[in-house]
């Protein structure tokens, strides 16, 4: 079997699992690439794949999560007797690096809005704040998914989890300005998911309409930190971590945490609530007499 068809059938047996189409399609691009630069899936070797994943420009998280995605592509070769073995097991672990959250301030995002931004943009930068959206989610806003006697806007985010969202006040009059019917954000040419004309941009569209606005005015933020501000806020605001958990759609509070700042200030408002000791000016203790000569 060449690649072609081994990459054909990879493609089918993850159909076959109900993977997303973006999932299937980001896992297609990286083994094609490992594809073009190895001799043969077939024959490639720990040390092959060892040599070539060092030499890539991948950051931190993107290194964890290759790693993984190798090991599943070659346990799924094996399984299917297409090798004897799994080139890709007991890669070495790659260290893990915290990247510390950095949320927009207000003061921040009220920059980024009066930067001359047009107001499509606008919208998807008040979406990605007030709402958290992803920008895969914001591409595919549908005037059709909004409640507008509810106020509430339904969104498909990651695996497929639907999911309803209350539309806050401070938002509501932009989606007044927006299509009552029809993609928020249409696109004008062909794209990996939609013919010209035909459907919605894609996230990275979103991603890079933001991310050239933020570098024109010399912020040092990803577009992904708006969800940081959404988090960070909520919760300095005294909203409940569940509700801030809710709000993200995250399965876990561990990966809410991650997005929320504990700004200094924060810290020691908690340091200040703490019930206040007496404490005493002296010991109390008496002195020992001087021995006597």
């Amino acid at each position: 079997m060449n690649t072609d068809d081994t990459l054909k059938y990879w493609t089918a047996c993850m159909k076959a699992a109900d993977l997303t189409e973006k999932t299937i399609r980001e896992r297609l691009i990286f083994i094609r690439q490992l594809a073009r630069d190895v001799d043969s899936l077939e024959t490639v070797t720990r040390r092959d794949l060892i040599q070539w994943t060092a030499e890539q420009n991948w950051s931190n998280s993107t290194r964890v999560h290759r790693r993984s995605g190798l090991h599943t592509f070659f346990a799924w070769m094996q399984d299917e007797g297409l090798r004897l073995d799994n080139p890709a097991y007991r890669l070495p672990r790659v260290a893990t690096r915290k990247r510390e959250p950095n949320p927009f301030t207000v003061d921040e995002i009220n920059q980024l809005l009066q930067s001359g931004i047009y107001r499509k943009t606008r919208v998807m930068v008040a979406l990605h704040y007030y709402l958290g959206l992803r920008v895969s989610e914001i591409a595919a806003v549908n005037g059709d998914d909004i409640n507008w006697e509810a106020r509430t806007i339904k969104t498909i985010g990651k695996g497929r989890k639907e999911a309803t969202l209350p539309v806050p006040a401070a938002l509501w009059p932009l989606f007044h300005q927006m299509p009552r019917t029809g993609y928020w954000f249409p696109n004008r040419t062909k794209n990996k998911l939609h013919a010209a004309g035909q459907g919605h941009i894609m996230g990275n569209s979103v991603s890079g309409l933001i991310g050239e606005a933020i570098k024109r005015i010399g912020l040092k933020h990803r577009p992904h930190d708006l969800r940081a501000s959404l988090a960070t806020e909520m919760h300095e605001a005294g909203v409940s971590d569940f509700i801030v958990q809710r709000s993200m759609r995250h399965s876990n509070m561990d990966t809410t945490t991650k997005y929320l700042l504990l700004r200094p200030e924060g810290i020691r408002h908690g340091f200040d609530l703490l019930p206040e000791l007496n404490m005493p000016e002296r010991s109390g203790r008496r002195r020992a007499l001087p021995l006597a000569a």
